[in-house]
């Protein structure tokens, strides 16, 4: 089946001045738009995961430098998930996918959205915030090693 998820990060600086688009996640699985500027209906869009990576993080630091974004414990906005760390986007979506790798089946990770707006930070991650593809190569190695029958080779 098709698995669809949203991550929700914060303001670029380029976003900054346009704040008449408001996105605020409802739970786990869903996200709202709000349009402050003319007062339409907010619209509600479900997802099989909504990410909330816009604050409550800690450990931000410079680009090529950057330490681990870790959850500071504090609850998103209207969600009570908080921060989805890196770790946390696997357990949600890297897991499931290299699970069906190894059960024989064909899988396709598909990141879509305008420039900027996290898809290279989930697939491949930057410093110690290693994405997706990072993740389950280290994973496979893993999953070698721990191979008890000596049937199987890889």
């Amino acid at each position: 089946g098709v698995v669809v998820a949203i991550r929700v990060r914060a303001f670029k600086d380029a976003d900054e001045g346009k704040q008449s688009l408001c996105i605020d996640m409802v739970n786990d699985v869903q996200v709202v738009v709000k349009d402050l500027a003319d007062g339409k209906p907010d619209k509600k869009f479900t997802y099989d995961h909504a990410m909330w990576s816009y604050d409550g993080y800690i450990g931000q630091g410079e680009y090529g430098k950057m330490t681990y974004n870790e959850p500071d414990g504090t609850p998103g906005r209207s969600h009570n998930s908080g921060y989805c760390d890196q770790k946390k986007c696997w357990d949600l979506m890297g897991n499931a996918i290299l699970d069906n790798c190894w059960n024989g089946f064909n899988n396709t990770l598909f990141a879509y959205g305008q420039t900027g707006a996290g898809k290279s930070y989930s697939i491949f991650g930057y410093g110690e915030n290693t994405g997706i593809v990072p993740m389950a190569a280290v994973e496979i190695f893993k999953r070698i090693d721990a191979n008890p029958d000596p049937n199987v080779s890889f």
